[in-house]
C-alpha cells in the first residue's frame, strides 16, 4: 500500500504554496538536460579535448626562406636580382622521429576519453542530486499537505473553543491544551518548509528556473522503486566497473600517462629537418640546388626531467586507480547497507497489514468523535500528535527509501531502479 494525501487535497496545497504546475521526473530531467548551466559550460572541456585532438594530428608547417641581393657594389646595382643577378630559396620540412607524431596524437586521443568521462561523472552527480531533492520535495511536501489540513481543522475547533471560553463553558486550560497542539503543528510544518526552500533553492539552479519546481511524479514513476532486483556486491561492483565514469576516469588516466610517458621518450629522439635550396649565382656553381638536411645532437638536453616527470605522474595514477577500486567496493557496500535498511522500513508501512493503512480513516473517526465530544480532549491531542508525527516519519521513511534506490543507482552508474 502507498501512502498518499487525496490528490485535490496535495495539489491545492502545492499550487497554493508555489502558485505553478508541476514538473514529473521524466520533465524535470529534461529540462536539467537541456537547462542546467554548468553541464553546458562542461561540454566545452570536451571540444576543447577534441580539438587538441585535432591538432596533434598536423604536420608542422614548412618553412620558406629567400636571399635576395641588397646591393651590387661592383655594379652599383640595388635589389640586382635578374639574370645576372643573385638570388637565392630554401625550403625546409621538419619531420618527428621515433613515433612522436604517433605517440601525441595517441595521448591527445585518450585525453578526449577523459574530458568525455569527466563531463558524464558531472552528470552522474548533478542527476543524483537532481532526483534526490525532487523525491525529498516531493515527500515532504505531502506532509505539509497532512499537517495543513490537521492545521485548518485545529483552527476551527480552536474558534469554535474561544466563543465557549469566553461564555464560561469551557475551561481555559482545555483551550491553552488545543492552542499547543496547534502551534506544536504550525512549528513541525515551518520545519518541513524550511527543508523544502532549501532543497527547492538546489533544484531551481539544477534546471536553471527562475520559479520554484512542483514535483508531481507519475505513479510509475514512485512505483519504480517497488521492484525487488537481484543486488550482491558482486553483481553492482560488476556494474560500477563497467559504467561508472569517476572509476573509468581513473583507469583512462593510468593509459593516458602511459602515452605521456611514450610521448616524452620519443621527444629526446631528434627531429630531422629535410629540405632543398637553390642559389643562383652564390654557391660553387651557377643555378646550384641543394639538398639540406639537419639534426640536433642530443648532448646535454634529451628530455630527461619530462620523462621523470611523466612517470612520477604515472605511478601516481596507478596508485589512484587501485585507491578509487577499494572505494568503489566500499562505497558499494554502504550504498547496498543503507538499501536493505530503508527497504526494511518501507516494506513495514507499506504491509496490506500496517496500521499506517488505517491512519487517514482513524483520524477522521476520531475528530468526529472529539466534535460530537466522544472522546476528551487530552484523548483527542494525544492521538492527534501521535498521527502527526507518524504522517511525518512515513513520509521521511518514503523519502529515505526513495533516496536509497537511487544511491545504489549512483553508486553503480547504472539504472538498477
Amino acid at each position: 500500500m502507498r501512502y498518499h494525501i487525496t490528490g485535490f487535497l496535495f495539489l491545492v496545497t502545492v499550487f497554493r504554496a508555489f502558485g505553478q504546475g508541476g514538473y514529473t521526473l521524466a520533465e524535470a530531467e529534461s529540462k536539467f538536460l537541456n537547462d542546467n548551466l554548468l553541464l553546458l559550460a562542461e561540454q566545452y572541456n570536451v571540444e576543447a579535448a577534441g580539438a587538441w585532438a585535432i591538432q596533434a594530428k598536423l604536420w608542422d608547417n614548412p618553412y620558406f626562406s629567400a636571399e635576395l641581393n641588397a646591393l651590387n657594389p661592383q655594379e652599383n646595382r640595388v635589389l640586382d636580382v635578374g639574370k645576372a643577378g643573385q638570388k637565392g630559396f630554401a625550403i625546409e620540412q621538419l619531420i618527428h622521429l621515433g613515433g612522436q607524431k604517433k605517440n601525441e596524437v595517441n595521448l591527445a586521443r585518450s585525453n578526449v576519453k577523459l574530458a568525455e568521462l569527466q563531463f558524464n561523472d558531472l552528470l552522474r552527480n548533478l542527476k543524483y542530486q537532481l532526483r534526490f531533492s525532487y523525491f525529498s520535495i516531493y515527500y515532504d511536501m505531502v506532509s505539509v499537505a497532512a499537517l495543513d489540513n490537521q492545521i485548518s481543522n485545529v483552527d476551527s475547533l480552536l474558534a469554535a473553543y474561544e466563543v465557549q471560553v469566553n461564555k464560561g463553558n469551557i475551561a481555559l486550560k482545555d483551550m491553552v491544551r488545543l492552542r499547543s497542539l496547534y502551534l506544536g503543528l504550525k512549528n513541525d510544518r515551518t520545519m518541513l518548509a524550511y527543508d523544502i526552500i532549501e532543497q527547492q533553492s538546489i533544484l531551481r539552479l539544477l534546471l536553471d528556473s527562475g520559479t520554484d519546481v512542483v514535483p508531481n511524479p507519475t505513479t510509475a514513476e514512485l512505483q519504480i522503486y517497488e521492484q525487488r532486483p537481484a543486488l550482491g556486491v558482486d553483481v553492482l561492483a560488476e556494474a560500477a566497473s563497467a559504467n561508472r565514469p569517476d572509476f573509468l576516469y581513473a583507469s583512462q588516466h593510468v593509459e593516458s600517462n602511459q602515452w605521456n610517458v611514450k610521448w616524452q621518450k620519443s621527444l629526446a629522439i631528434p627531429d630531422l629537418t629535410l629540405g632543398a635550396s637553390y642559389d643562383q649565382r652564390g654557391g660553387a656553381f651557377q643555378n646550384q640546388v641543394n639538398l639540406t638536411l639537419g639534426l640536433p645532437l642530443p648532448l646535454w638536453n634529451r628530455n630527461q626531467g619530462h620523462i621523470k616527470l611523466a612517470e612520477a605522474e604515472l605511478a601516481q595514477s596507478q596508485k589512484l586507480y587501485e585507491l578509487q577500486s577499494s572505494k568503489l567496493q566500499n562505497e558499494i557496500i554502504t550504498a547496498l547497507q543503507k538499501y536493505e535498511e530503508a527497504s526494511a522500513n518501507y516494506q513495514y508501512i507499506s504491509s496490506p497489514n500496517s496500521d499506517f493503512n488505517n491512519f487517514d480513516r482513524v483520524y477522521a473517526g476520531v475528530l468526529a468523535n472529539f466534535q460530537k465530544r466522544n472522546i476528551s480532549l487530552i484523548e483527542f491531542t494525544d492521538f492527534m500528535e501521535s498521527y502527526q508525527q507518524s504522517i511525518i516519519q512515513s513520509n521521511n521513511i518514503r523519502k529515505d527509501f526513495a533516496g536509497a534506490c537511487e544511491r545504489i543507482n549512483y553508486t553503480t552508474s547504472t539504472p538498477v531502479f
